[in-house]
């Protein structure tokens, strides 16, 4: 039979500048990740880990913690988990714990999560040992380095039938191994791989070298959409790394109507969650155009990633990355080298760089005053075209962290499209954290301001300084600024020192030698200002690195500088400096400013640095050695102190109130420069330190730059995607690490550091943050909060708060959240919010829901009785629970302000409407002007495909359906959200119901739309429809209502150009093992078809939460059944009127909502009913009764149930033939479905 089964198509080859190599025996080039071979011996022994007939194996990382030995296609493994398990050669399984690796201390391999290490022995064999000791050091032959120096990149699969899985090696095929992609069997020689060992379910897919790309017809960009793939956001732009492309970026809306083209559902794009910046484009383009959907991006921790939703019209929406999603690729064709800076003059005040002039002025004006005042003086509001005109304007303007001045962009032309006011192209953009603002308050022009020199929006007509550019001349005039005075000829000046730029590549140590013959030293950068001046003289250059002053090559994992051993700032580039030794240069181009860590013998250019002459430096006072105060302990690398601190009132505090404390007493939280200053506090416990905040791209930093780092192993995991502050545990001090990464409001003890020989402002510092009534209430922001550590059901707790005037609580805003996660501490506790089957959600005192915070894949039905909401003390995320458990529980009542209390700000929940729109729930809506009087409309309005009218004459529906059909019109069928929302617009500024097309008296007995629709939307209210009243109504509250149908109300006609469905009278397809007998619980039951479905119905005696599983043969998931129409209740009354006597009630479908209304399950939309008088109150299920079918509420009891699956549909699909096919002839396969 045929092995392996895809389809090859003609497929555009795409070079790119990062594009990976091929190799001429069809296999990949080791380019595409770090995972070379090497060999591991132990130099005690000298003998080899793996070896055959005396000589020593290659090894290398592969998929899934293996270590595989590429030339025998085996992987490295024990024989058991115990003391003594030798360690052989084993075929290769993804799923054997026995093959699974890991490093500790850099040069130990252990079993994973298990403390087995391999030991070489003196009779040459590998055996598994509890000590480690000289014989356990395996290190990577002819260097000093551990296994774990080299690595094993996943290669996700493009295309094939392998949803992005990741390559699998080595995969066997044919009876043959691969350790590395093949183009065996494929017609056009491309590389693959398969994602399983044995590739026993035929799942592959092609190397990430070349694939199909769709071309911008305009600008030449490349795009690969990845539809059928299923990756986190990690994983996809890995996948697209490795295709020298990025996660999709897109700058302007011609961009983004062309992906709406192309792509059909919901994608990962590239951007992402900057801790400084904000959102912004991975790949670097510039965050100058905004298409957020309505209330995006969401405040909700770990909501850090991106999506394009095509259900909204292809609007961004923020989400976990976590999530597994299809994503889309982008490259441009080769990377833009960046413009090398050109020279100018300019007359004093003015300021050269590049080719233009510059001029910071104070003076406060608005906007346009400013833009005004820098036209009048020949030049414009200044454009910051890149990271060096970015770099030149806070380092060489006399710019100051306080000031806040206007700069060119704005979004006064198109809202959302941020463009430079000289119509220069936006390449780049540097903005603060949560701007451009997406409020509905107008802020359509930009300033620069903080120390970073960050962007804000702001509204035009604030005043403030700014900066104007011009052209520079050609020619000198002689009226120059006097620069770089102090400094010789081709040296730069800035602040004290002088600066030079080498102009020959040499190694580190050449570099390092030629300065220091010129009287200078390779430059350090002691903070941001200083890095950013750099940027601006060589950010601009050719060539790729220069060399800066910091290595550690002599001095293991601590960075030194030539001329000093104390580093206070870094500005490493991403993965940098991880556990690589070396020699550290600036980075170029895109990056420009980040620094790499390089062998110390490439050829790089070089910044010399030395102090200006007759520049003043304070000189270094002589070493005082101070002793630490009473309670404190000094540190062994730097003249500091160190204490332990756990609060008296609460046993510990967020890493932001730990660190507030330890600065209000004048010091920091602790940073960690070596292996020995670990080790200087005794006991055990687990406290915060000073290091936080990852960037997803560039990871985590200390608050003074420090790059010493001491993970345990597998940390940081970044669980759940909000873990992004660091603990210290010291019982792990002298294992493979002592730190781990935890959500920053998490509450532990903490390390506070103060310079020696300083004395602390306060001997203990209280930061309240509450006060406490007398009766136990905790008062915060206005209101009290009791936290009841007594466990009841829902409705026990709900009437406990109730009894002390207060409700369970309701929670508005991300501050609320956190302020209750943080005292809850243990266990889990109810809050006020229900739940519904169909997924919406609500507080229960009828306050709108404001703000979210489920946790990952909540809420979630796994019983179909899971209607209230707990917050468990991990993280305080929500899940949907059964109400009749026993929890702890929150309440809340309203209280008087605190005397001590600053009140937040009223802030509109985020996503708001345009101007001149207005919100209706989470629709966007044409506003229409407000008046005393009721509104009349002339003309139809065009939505989609409908045009829509009013007709504001009060008619009977008979009248109304006449009069529209007059007008060559219909009564309105509401088949869309759009339709919807436009119809309670007008209901809303009517202030009157609208008469809709829907009249059961017309229709069969059930509501249809008279035009032939089916019901696809519906907005019932309360006991909603009646079984009396035939015609249909829009009331006020946006509910809909049934009426007779001779009450004159206003009505809405609408015209379109789509065509009703037609029913059909052909139902094909099969039922499930039809006609097989099933013996299910002692019952011979079948399935039954009628029409377009199956039915089952079964007598078992369930509750209604698991009658609505409708689990069959104890492994089998269908829907409980839903009644569309009176043929199917008649069907359905038929079949359980015989067991009226045995069973007089059978659950259906039908569950009422916290606001009052009946739903279907499966989401059927509400056409048809048939209650019994009096039936739809109380109880919160319905069942139909056996007698005479009519439903009721029943309730909670136990009743046989009726279950419905559409019948399994035959489908002629194409099966692609065998890839060595060369004919495109496929061969038809039917497959059964259900």
């Amino acid at each position: 039979r045929r092995i392996l089964t895809m389809k090859i198509t003609t497929a555009f080859v795409l070079l790119i500048q990062t594009v990976k190599c091929l190799a001429s025996d069809g296999t990949v080039c080791n380019s595409f990740s770090t995972d070379s071979s090497f060999q591991l011996t132990n130099k005690e022994t000298g003998y080899c880990l793996v070896k055959t007939n005396n000589d020593c194996n290659d090894i290398r990382w592969t998929t899934g913690d293996r270590i595989l030995v590429p030339q025998r296609n085996k992987c490295l493994g024990a024989q058991g988990k115990s003391v003594g398990s030798e360690i052989s050669l084993y075929d290769c399984d993804e799923n054997s714990e026995l093959q699974k690796w890991e490093c500790r201390n850099e040069t130990v391999l252990a079993l994973k999560d298990q403390e087995l290490y391999i030991e070489l022995t003196a009779d040459n064999t590998a055996v598994l040992s509890k000590r480690v000791g000289a014989n356990n050091n395996l290190t990577i032959t002819g260097t000093s380095s551990g296994a774990c120096t080299r690595t094993h990149r996943e290669l996700y699969a493009i295309g094939g039938n392998a949803a992005g899985m990741p390559c699998m090696f080595p995969f066997q095929y044919h009876d043959q191994w691969y350790s590395d992609c093949t183009t065996v069997d494929s017609s056009e020689k491309r590389l693959w791989c398969a994602v399983e060992t044995k590739y026993q379910t035929e799942r592959w897919g092609y190397c990430p070298v070349t694939s199909g790309w769709h071309v911008h017809p305009t600008t030449g960009a490349y795009y690969q959409l990845n539809t059928q793939s299923a990756l986190t956001w990690q994983q996809a732009e890995t996948s697209c790394k490795q295709q020298g492309a990025s996660l999709l970026s897109i700058t302007d809306p011609h961009e983004q109507a062309y992906v709406t083209g192309t792509a059909g559902t919901k994608l990962w794009t590239g951007l992402i969650l900057d801790p400084e910046h904000g959102w912004k484009w991975l790949d670097g383009r510039p965050y100058r155009y905004l298409k957020w959907d309505s209330g995006h991006p969401l405040p909700d921790p770990g909501h850090n990633c991106a999506v394009f939703e095509p259900v909204v019209h292809y609007s961004w929406q923020s989400s976990p990355c976590s999530k597994k999603l299809g994503y889309i690729c982008y490259s441009k064709v080769a990377e833009q080298l960046p413009t090398q800076a050109v020279g100018g003059f300019c007359s004093a005040p003015w300021i050269p760089y590049n080719g233009h002039c510059f001029r910071l002025d104070r003076t406060q004006k608005t906007w346009s005053d400013a833009q005004r005042e820098c036209r009048n003086r020949g030049g414009d509001l200044v454009s910051i075209r890149n990271v060096e005109d970015q770099s030149f304007v806070i380092s060489q303007l006399g710019y100051n962290s306080t000031d806040e001045l206007w700069i060119g962009l704005n979004d006064r032309k198109t809202e959302g499209l941020f463009d430079w006011i000289d119509h220069s192209p936006v390449s780049f953009t540097s903005w603060e954290f949560g701007k451009p603002a997406t409020s509905t308050e107008i802020k359509d022009c930009v300033l620069i301001s903080g120390e970073n020199g960050n962007w804000a929006d702001h509204v035009c007509e604030e005043k403030h300084g700014f900066i104007c550019m011009k052209m520079s001349a050609s020619k000198s005039t002689g009226e120059e600024v006097v620069q770089d005075e102090g400094c010789k000829t081709g040296w730069r000046r800035h602040g004290s020192y002088c600066y030079f730029i080498g102009t020959e590549a040499l190694t580190y140590s050449a570099a390092r030698a030629d300065c220091t013959r010129s009287g200078s030293y390779l430059a350090d950068v002691s903070n941001g200002v200083d890095n950013a001046f750099l940027v601006s003289l060589v950010g601009l250059k050719p060539e790729k690195h220069f060399w800066i002053g910091l290595s550690n090559y002599r001095s293991g994992h601590r960075f030194v500088w030539t001329n000093k051993d104390t580093v206070r700032y870094t500005h490493w580039n991403a993965e940098m400096p991880g556990h690589k030794q070396g020699c550290v240069a600036m980075k170029t181009g895109l990056y420009a400013g980040h620094w790499d860590v390089l062998p110390c013998t490439n050829r790089e250019k070089y910044i010399c640095k030395h102090l200006a002459e007759g520049a003043a430096i304070t000189p270094t006072p002589a070493l005082t050695t101070f002793e630490c105060a009473a309670g404190w302990t000094g540190m062994t690398s730097r003249n500091y102190c160190l204490k332990i601190f756990s609060d008296r009132y609460s046993s510990g505090r967020t890493w932001f109130e730990a660190r507030d404390y330890c600065r209000t007493i004048g010091g920091d939280l602790a940073s960690f420069h070596s292996d020995a200053d670990l080790k200087v506090l005794k006991g055990f416990y687990t406290a915060w330190i000073g290091f936080s905040a990852p960037d997803p791209v560039t990871g985590y930093v200390w608050s003074d730059g420090s790059p010493f780092t001491h993970w345990q192993q597998g940390q940081p995991d970044n669980k759940n995607n909000v873990e992004s502050c660091a603990v210290f545990s010291s019982f792990r001090a002298d294992e493979s690490g002592s730190w781990s990464d935890m959500h920053c409001e998490m509450i532990n003890g903490w390390i506070c550091q103060i310079p020696a020989g300083k004395r602390t402002n306060r001997n203990n510092v209280f930061l309240s943050y509450w006060n406490e009534t007398s009766d136990g209430w905790l008062e915060w922001n206005g209101n009290q909060y009791y936290f009841s550590r007594r466990s009841a059901a829902m409705e026990q707790a709900r009437r406990s708060c109730q009894n002390m005037h207060g409700d369970l609580v309701t929670i508005n805003s991300e501050a609320e959240s956190v302020f209750l996660w943080k005292r809850v501490r243990y266990g889990i506790y109810w809050i006020g919010l229900t739940v519904d089957l169909d997924g919406t959600y609500g507080w229960m005192d009828g306050s709108p829901v404001v703000f979210q915070r489920w946790d990952e894949g909540r809420p979630r039905f796994e019983n179909n009785d899971e209607n209230c909401a707990i917050m468990a003390s991990h993280l305080g995320f929500w899940v949907n629970h059964n109400c009749g458990f026993e929890y702890n529980y929150i309440c809340k009542r309203s209280g008087t302000q605190l005397a001590n209390a600053t009140v937040a700000p009223t802030v509109s929940p985020k996503g708001g409407c345009p101007q001149n729109w207005k919100k209706i729930e989470s629709k966007v809506n044409p506003s229409l002007p407000d008046t005393p009087e009721p509104t009349t409309y002339t003309n139809y309005v065009r939505i989609l495909n409908d045009s829509i009218k009013v007709v504001s004459l009060p008619m009977t529906w008979n009248a109304a359906k006449a009069h529209c059909q007059g007008d060559g019109a219909q009564l309105a069928s509401v088949r869309n959200e759009w339709s919807q929302a436009y119809v309670e617009l007008m209901v809303m500024n009517l202030r009157a119901p609208l008469w809709i097309g829907l009249n059961k008296a017309e229709t069969g007995g059930y509501f249809r739309y008279i035009e032939g629709w089916r019901i696809t939307i519906t907005k019932w209210d309360y006991n909603e429809p009646r079984m009396d009243q035939p015609c249909v109504y829009v009331d006020v509250d946006k509910t809909w209502k049934t009426a007779d149908c001779n009450r004159k109300m206003k009505s809405i006609c609408m015209k379109t150009t789509d065509v009703p469905p037609t029913e059909s009278s052909n139902f094909p397809g099969f039922c499930p093992d039809d006609p097989d007998i099933y013996i299910f619980r002692g019952q011979t039951v079948s399935w039954l078809p009628f029409r377009g479905y199956c039915y089952l119905f079964l007598k078992r005696n369930v509750d209604w939460p698991s009658a609505s599983l409708c689990q069959v043969l104890t492994k089998d998931f269908y829907f409980i059944s839903s009644i569309e129409d009176p043929h199917e209740q008649e069907f359905i009354h038929g079949n359980i009127q015989m067991f009226q006597d045995s069973e007089p009630m059978f659950w259906i479908g039908l569950y009422k909502t916290r606001k009052g209304m009946w739903l279907w399950l499966d989401r059927t939309a509400m056409d048809y009913t048939n209650w019994g008088f009096g039936e739809t109150s109380g109880n919160r299920y319905g069942a139909i009764r056996a007698r005479d079918g009519k439903w009721a509420a029943a309730t909670e009891r136990r009743r046989g149930y009726i279950c419905k699956i559409p019948k399994g549909e035959t489908i002629i699909t194409m099966m692609p033939s065998s890839i060595t096919d060369q004919s495109s002839i496929t061969e038809p396969c039917v497959i059964v479905t259900y």
